[in-house]
């Protein structure tokens, strides 16, 4: 007989689901009654039914996700009935928990979609977890996970312990309706502002002006945030409506760090201004430091795609002003005539390559279309994905199911995109190296524009050892983007000493550069002894000069896989999308 609380937990989830379909919870394990799963546990973990539940337990060691697996008899389950699976678990020690609960499709679990949640267990307390399918981690838009295809049911602990570790495990079954959504957490919702106004809302134009005098005025989203990735700044009119002079303060409030309004003139009574909040730093950073303790000064942490909302205040004692208007707007590039015809500073140049990508076709002299895919893991790279088309190259992601490079051997993944790698191609040492190019924009995408060390072929045959970042060679990320921040915002870093204990890494991801008239734009690195610069449409926005950067030649890559460090979850109904290249062309100083 099933205990109480899972005879609660299905009469719930069967009379909120009847309504639409009449069928009953499906239990893929209990201790009470047989079922199809397989119990398999890791080295250090054993799982044992015993008075109506299953007793996980953890020895002490260094296994960072000890876990217990629960796998069907038959190869797989059909869950598609139901909208989510739930587990019954119980902390009986003196310890907190945190619990991972993870559903899985066949293959490699970083190829192929699987769905997780946390659920994190105070002392003798007891939850229901729950991953609803299609959604991850805080019941956010995650892989699209089959569920007429689970291979397998994973409950582990997180992270390793000197002690040992007890965990109940109740009954664990499939329920809700197929298809089923999480409810709206209003905390994680995300507005784009239409039209980017913030006040007045659209619709609400005939709204009162804000007046602002001796205490702070806010404005913000309902719920949640606005995302103001499509635009580059805020315009905010205010008037003087009181009797003395007043200085508008005002400052939008972000994930990072608030942007205040500087440099605000101070009104006299009755006069109108327009105060600009920009996103693009008025000061470009300076990375600062030896290679022990490197770290970037300047800038911004702004975060445009999560802000809070914004707060205005008076400087003046006795002072008052009015918020007619609050809006964001788009900032076009200023191009400059020699953008792309020499490097933004003065010496003897050469050039030394211009891929102009006119001909319609790929030069294999300089690029090669496959490489591995350390990244996602779940996009394979092929050359049908690399595109020609108005005098650009083209880098087309879709959901296409093909096999990785070209190559049934190597194996397949669902989704394709193109790639350029100068790898055993084309390297160079030192110079300037500059791409125009037009970012994607759907959801979970990331292209890069960057370079690795190479040593050659004389450092050996695997291509780790040439390019290793130790012993004086170094990664560039020259443009690293998230599609989530939105179009304008980039990632700039170096990385070096290995991706180990010993990784070092330095930059920025608050690079704000406005697109020309057709959406491109262009960004280059200087590359000098000692010296490493970024360039955006002419103007540099960062600089690290230290003896530690790379002196070993580099090659190329332009990319796009999906992921990234903060990025939104790949939506297939979204897709395709495109990284376009019109050009990428290099100098170098002349001896």
């Amino acid at each position: 007989m099933r205990s109480a609380l899972s005879a609660f937990c299905a009469a719930l989830a069967f009379s909120s689901w009847a309504e639409s379909a009449s069928i009953a919870p499906k239990f893929l394990l209990t201790a009470a009654e047989k079922t199809d799963a397989k119990v398999v546990c890791d080295a250090g973990v054993t799982c044992a039914p015993e008075g109506g539940r299953h007793v996980m337990t953890v020895a002490p060691g260094e296994a960072a996700w000890p876990t217990v697996s629960l796998l069907p008899a038959n190869g797989t389950w059909d869950l598609s009935p139901w909208g989510h699976l739930e587990v019954e678990l119980q902390n009986p020690g003196k310890e907190p928990l945190s619990v991972g609960l993870r559903i899985d499709n066949p293959g490699d679990w970083k190829a192929n979609p699987w769905n997780a949640e946390n659920v994190y267990l105070k002392p003798g307390e007891k939850k229901v977890g729950k991953v609803i399918f299609g959604y991850s981690y805080g019941f956010q838009k995650a892989f699209k996970l089959d569920p007429s295809k689970v291979n397998g049911v994973k409950i582990f602990l997180n992270g390793k312990k000197p002690v040992e570790r007890k965990l109940l495990i109740g009954d664990v079954m499939a329920a809700g309706g197929s298809g089923e959504k999480p409810a709206v957490d209003p905390s994680r919702v995300v507005v784009k502002p239409a039209e980017g106004r913030l006040f007045p809302l659209k619709g609400e134009e005939k709204s009162e002006p804000l007046t602002v005098a001796d205490k702070p005025v806010k404005i913000g989203p309902k719920s949640g945030y606005w995302n103001l990735g499509d635009w580059l700044r805020v315009a905010v009119k205010v008037k003087n409506t009181g009797s003395v002079p007043v200085t508008p303060a005002m400052k939008i409030n972000a994930n990072g760090e608030p942007l205040v309004a500087k440099n605000v003139k101070t009104l006299a009574p009755g006069e109108t201004a327009i105060v600009e909040l920009p996103f693009i730093p008025s000061e470009p950073w300076h990375l600062v430091g030896d290679a022990k303790d490197a770290k970037p000064t300047g800038g911004t942490k702004f975060e445009s795609h999560r802000v809070k909302g914004m707060t205005f205040t008076a400087k003046e004692k006795g002072a008052q002003y009015q918020v007619l208007g609050v809006r964001a707007a788009k900032v076009e590039a200023k191009i400059p005539a020699w953008l792309g015809k020499r490097p933004p500073v003065p010496g003897k140049w050469k050039q030394t390559l211009a891929e102009e990508f006119n001909d319609g076709k790929l030069n294999e002299k300089v690029w090669s279309p496959y490489s591995a895919n350390y990244w996602d893991k779940r996009t394979h790279f092929t050359r049908e994905n690399i595109l020609f088309r108005d005098g650009c190259c083209v880098l087309k992601y879709e959901k296409k199911t093909g096999p990785k490079n070209d190559d049934p051997a190597l194996g397949t993944t669902d989704y394709a995109c193109g790639i350029l790698d100068s790898y055993d191609h084309w390297t160079q040492l030192y110079g300037y190296f500059e791409a125009r190019m037009k970012l994607p924009k759907k959801p979970g995408l990331w292209p890069a524009f960057w370079t690795m060390p190479d040593r050659g072929p004389d450092a050996g045959k695997e291509r780790w050892m040439r390019t290793d970042t130790h012993k004086g060679g170094m990664e560039f990320d020259i443009l690293e983007h998230l599609t989530a921040w939105g179009p304008y915002r980039f990632n700039i870093a170096c990385h070096w000493d290995g991706y180990g204990k010993e990784h070092r890494a330095v930059g920025t991801s608050g690079a704000y550069v406005p697109t020309d008239k057709d959406g491109f734009m262009t960004i280059g690195m200087l590359w000098l002894p000692g010296v490493y610069a970024i360039y955006a449409n002419g103007v540099e926005i960062l600089r690290w000069e230290s003896e530690r950067v790379a002196n070993v030649p580099a090659h190329i890559f332009f990319y796009m896989v999906s992921g990234g460090w903060a990025n939104e979850p790949l939506d297939d109904d979204e897709l395709p999308d495109e990284f376009a290249i019109d050009w990428f062309r290099v100098w170098q100083l002349e001896k």
